[in-house]
């Protein structure tokens, strides 16, 4: 409990240094580097709700926002004590619903889905993919989200490195390496998990239906091969689709276009050697 009073006024100070006074998230994650895992989503979130909402940052504002963060932590303490399906959500989850599809607007979420990182709803459209991780309860099916935000996330690098904007290019980039990180990390807590390799040798006998956990078995596996599908393909796909851009791309961005595709193409290995 005293942890979470701490919390509670370090993110009180930083609501308040960034939607009253202005400063920046960088500002208030290097007084509290700490705490930098919790805070940036809370604080991305709640700027992002701000500018999608034509809110001005007036002490009402602050009221409203604060109100809905310490909400939302009531609602993990309860949630923490009372497992639902065994899913326990994390501050940045229950802050994105709360405040992503409350106060932003469902038009607002639809209108952010195909913004790229110029764009103001971009940050919108990054909250609502967290809520979308948050509410995939498996590893594999975690895995396979991510596996599909990388695929997004390279059509990003693509339009940035045409508009000549080599600092963007590098913000997308690790966001993609983290997703690929993420991924092997998956693959390997299931395999861990399991006690088995993720896919059985092709002379393994196709998994019993007889049984319950045959049953789960043999979805898993399904989505196991589905999985590798899609990371071999994007694989294949995505480094090609940088080197075709870095033939056109403003020599500003070409740097980080070639860190770019460096960095996906031993990602991608990285991520297909943890489902082997």
């Amino acid at each position: 409990m005293k942890k979470s009073r701490k919390f509670n006024d370090i993110l009180d100070e930083c609501l308040e240094r960034l939607l009253i006074k202005g400063e920046t998230i960088e500002q208030c994650l290097q007084s509290y580097p700490e705490q930098g895992d919790e805070l940036e989503p809370l604080l991305q979130t709640a700027l992002v709700t701000k500018q999608a909402s034509a809110i001005q940052p007036h002490p009402e504002f602050r009221a409203k926002a604060r109100y809905q963060f310490h909400s939302a932590l009531q609602e993990i303490e309860q949630k923490r004590r009372i497992p639902v399906f065994g899913w326990q959500p994390r501050w940045a989850t229950v802050v994105a619903i709360v405040l992503v599809l409350l106060l932003a607007g469902g038009s607002t979420v639809v209108a952010a889905g195909n913004s790229m990182p110029d764009n103001p709803l971009y940050q919108v459209k990054l909250a609502t993919e967290q809520v979308q991780l948050a509410l995939t309860p498996s590893a594999l099916g975690k895995a396979e989200l991510y596996a599909k935000l990388a695929d997004k996330r390279v059509a990003e690098i693509v339009y940035v490195a045409n508009k000549g904007k080599p600092e963007q290019v590098e913000r997308v980039t690790q966001r993609l390496n983290s997703y690929l990180v993420r991924v092997a990390v998956l693959a390997t807590t299931q395999k861990k998990e399991a006690g088995v390799l993720l896919a059985p040798p092709p002379s393994a006998p196709a998994p019993s239906e007889q049984t319950r956990g045959g049953r789960d078995e043999g979805i898993k596996v399904n989505k196991q091969a589905k999985l590798r599908v899609i990371l071999s393909g994007y694989a294949a796909e995505h480094p090609q689709a940088l080197r075709a851009v870095l033939k056109t791309a403003p020599e500003s961005a070409k740097p980080a276009l070639r860190r770019a595709i460096a960095a996906s193409v031993a990602n991608y290995k990285k991520a297909l050697e943890a489902l082997d």
